[in-house]
């Protein structure tokens, strides 16, 4: 397609003298003439655009440069170049001031200046474009990087510093201006030296993730994360990331975990948790040289009471059972869970054989408290529960753990034989 030209000028031998060097230069352009600025200006509101004007400076209607200032005002003009016959410095500053491409001299003008003129002109102006459009999209986006919750930031990989941030990583992560444009390592971090460590394991591996938990303005916990990727840019690496607060997801994840852990039917935890906490006290007991007891409820013949009483009426028992050995249990250093059908466990930390013995008589009179009738029981006219105790001082956290629960699952054996209703120890 030819390129448009817009030729403005009066002096006829002139625009023919123009119009020759182009064509001889090449077949690309398309001429359009005008006598007079009022002309221009009104082939420029046609729909085709030009790809530059050639503008003189002495018309018979307008001055070239108010011709020159009403076309800059226009949306999306064409480059203009000035043409003038006379040589006078202060014409052709201010037409460079009003926004003019490029500026000749009309004595001095021949095929080769003409050209590069109107080719760096058309050049500029593609360049200027492209620069205007990048300025409005990086605006945009940083004024909507600016709306969102997210904590934007960029991070300078050689030096470890925050180059680029938006508000919500300024608020959110408090980061504080320093040395110019850079700014200091998040507040999530609690020394350099993590930092430091984090956007190593970054550049390391790739990408690389971090959690952190504060406290808002109104007193309430939040847990923030921050995800960091390893940019390159003309070979030189960046840090990317985000952080945003996942208090909400966090608190979802807790609940699916603590109802993982929870016996559906009776509210305490269920075998797994049970299994998982024994593991953790146990270790923390051979860490601390005390004891852990465990201790094992059978509630007794309740396979009777369900079959006389029926399913629904078991397992309103195992929940008020359940509500009551809760209720006894020692409230801040034990862990009650389901082991399994109508069986308990209670995991008791610094506990010896002594004390945890007196838990499991509460537990049991807990149970005979209940009061609930069972018809079928030879033991008691009411729901009674067997209970064994067993308490070990780990010699190592290594140990199996299984041991314990074997104990007391023996002294459970041994109340059971003994008649029920009854406290068996390990050992005894």
């Amino acid at each position: 397609m030819p390129v448009r030209i817009l030729l403005i000028d009066d002096n006829l031998p002139d625009r023919v003298r123009y119009r020759r060097m182009l064509q001889r230069v090449t077949g690309d352009y398309e001429i359009m003439e005008a006598e007079d600025g009022t002309q221009g200006l009104q082939m420029l509101d046609a729909e085709r655009p030009f790809a530059c004007v050639l503008l003189d400076q002495d018309l018979p209607d307008l001055q070239g440069l108010d011709v020159l200032e009403d076309i800059r005002e226009r949306p999306d003009p064409p480059p203009v170049v000035m043409l003038t016959g006379e040589e006078d410095a202060a014409v052709s500053i201010e037409a460079l001031r009003r926004g003019a491409a490029d500026y000749l001299m009309k004595r001095r003008i021949d095929e080769d200046r003409l050209l590069r003129a109107i080719q760096g002109a058309i050049e500029r102006s593609a360049l200027a474009r492209r620069l205007r459009d990048n300025e409005q999209r990086l605006t945009r986006f940083y004024r909507l990087a600016n709306q969102t919750e997210d904590a934007l930031f960029i991070v300078d990989a050689a030096t470890a510093r925050v180059t680029e941030c938006n508000e919500a990583a300024r608020h959110r992560l408090q980061l504080v201006l320093s040395d110019g444009d850079a700014v200091s390592q998040p507040a999530a971090f609690a020394s350099a030296e993590s930092w430091q460590e984090f956007c190593r394991r970054v550049l390391a591996e790739g990408s690389a993730s971090y959690e952190w938990h504060s406290q808002q303005g109104d007193g309430s916990a939040a847990t923030f994360e921050i995800l960091a990727r390893c940019i390159e840019e003309e070979g030189t690496p960046y840090i990317v990331a985000v952080g945003r607060d996942i208090s909400v997801r966090k608190v979802r994840e807790q609940d699916l975990i603590e109802r993982s852990l929870r016996d559906g039917l009776t509210g305490v935890w269920n075998r797994r948790a049970f299994d998982e906490h024994l593991v953790e006290y146990w270790r923390e007991a051979a860490r601390r040289q005390r004891p852990l007891a465990v201790v094992m409820i059978d509630v007794d013949q309740f396979k009777a009471y369900n079959d006389s009483a029926g399913h629904p009426a078991g397992d309103d028992c195992l929940r008020r059972v359940a509500q009551a050995l809760r209720g006894g249990a020692p409230r801040d250093s034990s862990i009650l869970a389901r082991y399994g059908g109508e069986e308990f466990a209670l995991l008791i930390e610094d506990a010896d054989a002594k004390s945890a013995q007196v838990v499991a008589e509460r537990l049991r009179q807990a149970v005979i408290a209940l009061a609930l009738p069972h018809p079928s029981s030879d033991v008691s006219a009411s729901i009674t529960a067997s209970i064994g105790v067993a308490s070990r001082i780990p010699s190592s956290e290594h140990d199996d753990t299984r041991t314990l629960v074997i104990a007391a699952d023996a002294a459970l054996y041994r109340a059971k034989q003994a008649g029920r209703n009854t406290v068996a120890m390990d050992g005894a």
